[in-house]
């Protein structure tokens, strides 16, 4: 414990490097957890997993930067039916990713942003119980996936950082770390 305490102490500690906003051919990777299931209700849900990758590609001087790339997630979460009887809910998403960074103020660490995702999304529903699974087969179905998303990156310095955006893709909130290229 004691040692984790000191890691985490020396990561926050860890003397600000004046980072740079997002830039033109600046690449970003953010690897997170999400929280909150925007598709179903009164499921248990257990925190998703998600990545996203992308490359800075226009630069609208006093304005931001245009940023694209791929996101990927993944989730999964239950029904309690009683009787030891649950349905499990499994979910896939790839997607594009369209993003714009701002630089209308000086935001000093911080990386401000908001963006779209444009994809497949893929669920599949098990069935475990005597009259759903009995009545019918798992359930599966693909469509298209739509979010949008507004974001935050706090770095720590030129090369690392945290993520935070809030959104309706796979979870109303992912938050990670973030590496820079």
């Amino acid at each position: 414990m004691k040692k984790l305490l000191l890691i985490a102490s020396m990561i926050f500690t860890v003397s600000f490097v004046n980072a740079q906003s997002f830039e033109n051919g600046d690449m970003a990777l953010n690897v997170g957890i999400g929280l909150g299931d925007p598709y179903y209700s009164g499921l248990v849900p257990i925190p998703s997993g998600n990545v996203s990758f992308e490359v800075g590609i226009v630069d609208i001087p006093n304005v931001g930067t245009i940023g694209v790339g791929g996101f990927g997630a993944f989730a999964t979460s239950w029904y309690n039916l009683g009787n030891g009887y649950r349905n499990t809910y499994t979910t896939f998403i790839l997607a594009g990713r369209g993003v714009f960074h701002q630089n209308f103020f000086d935001a000093g660490n911080f990386d401000l942003y908001a963006g779209l995702h444009l994809g497949y999304g893929h669920t599949v529903v098990n069935y475990d119980d005597d009259y759903w699974s009995s009545s019918y087969n798992d359930y599966v179905d693909t469509y298209l996936v739509h979010d949008a998303f507004i974001g935050a990156r706090w770095m720590k310095n030129d090369k690392f950082g945290f993520f935070a955006e809030l959104g309706y893709g796979i979870s109303f909130l992912k938050a990670g770390i973030s590496l820079k290229f």
